[in-house]
C-alpha cells in the first residue's frame, strides 16, 4: 500500500518529508483534528505505520478472489509504469479481469472495504476516547484537586495573614496600655516615696520638738 494512503490523505493533511518521529493513533488523530498541537500534519514515520496498519486491516478482511484490494495494490504498481491514470486503471482492469473480476465486484467491494474502514473508525474513536478519559481524564481530575487545593490553601494564607495583621495591631495596643500602667505604676511609686519621705522626716522633727521644748 506504499504511498496509497499519501495519496488518499492529499487533500486533508501536510506531510513532513524530514521529520521521522512517529506519534500514537490516538495524538495523531487529535492533530489531524486540527485542535492539536500537529495540526494538519503527518512525517513520513507516521505515514508509514498507517499504511501498514490499514494494509494489515484489508488483507485480513480481503475476499476470496480479485477484488477491490488487489486492484488498487495493482494500480500502485503499474503507477511507475503507465503514469496516465485513466490508462492504468483500465490496464489494472483488464488484467484482473482475466482472473474473474468484474466492474459490479469492484464496486461492491469498494464498497465493503469503505464499510470495514467506518466500523474501524468508529471502533477506533471508541478506544481513542476511552484512552483520553483514562489518561487525560484522571490527570485532568488531579489538576482540578491541585487548584482546588491551591485556592483553599491561598484563603487558609489570607486569613492566617489578617490574624497575624490583626494581633500585631492587638499586640501594639497592649504594649501601649502596659506601656502606660508601667508609667502610671511608676510614678505612683515615686509620689509615695517622696511623700512617706516627707512625712517621716516631719514627724522626726516633731519628736526631736516635744523632747527640747516640753
Amino acid at each position: 500500500m506504499a504511498g496509497f494512503l499519501k495519496k488518499a490523505l492529499g487533500i486533508f493533511v501536510e506531510f513532513d518529508e524530514d521529520s521521522t518521529t512517529g506519534n500514537s493513533p490516538e495524538s495523531t488523530s487529535q492533530g489531524s483534528g486540527g485542535s492539536g498541537s500537529l495540526g494538519n500534519m503527518l512525517n513520513q514515520a507516521e505515514t508509514e505505520k498507517f499504511e501498514k496498519y490499514f494494509d494489515n486491516l484489508f488483507d485480513k478482511a480481503n475476499l476470496p478472489g480479485p477484488d477491490y484490494f488487489e486492484f488498487f495494490k495493482m494500480m500502485e504498481t503499474l503507477e511507475a509504469h503507465i503514469h496516465d491514470e485513466k490508462a492504468r486503471l483500465a490496464a489494472t482492469f483488464a488484467s484482473l479481469s482475466i482472473q474473474g473480476l468484474t466492474k459490479h465486484t469492484l464496486l461492491e467491494t469498494a464498497g465493503k472495504y469503505k464499510e470495514i474502514i467506518e466500523k474501524d473508525h468508529y471502533d477506533f474513536e471508541l478506544a481513542f476516547q476511552e484512552k483520553l478519559k483514562a489518561e487525560v481524564g484522571q490527570r485532568q481530575m488531579e489538576i482540578g484537586e491541585l487548584e482546588e487545593g491551591i485556592v483553599s490553601r491561598s484563603e487558609q494564607i489570607q486569613k492566617l495573614t489578617k490574624e497575624i495583621s490583626e494581633a500585631q495591631v492587638k499586640m501594639g495596643q497592649i504594649k501601649g496600655e502596659v506601656t502606660e500602667a508601667e508609667n502610671k505604676l511608676s510614678r505612683n511609686n515615686n509620689g509615695y516615696q517622696l511623700a512617706s519621705k516627707a512625712i517621716t522626716a516631719k514627724i522626726a522633727r516633731d519628736i526631736q520638738k516635744i523632747q527640747t521644748n516640753l
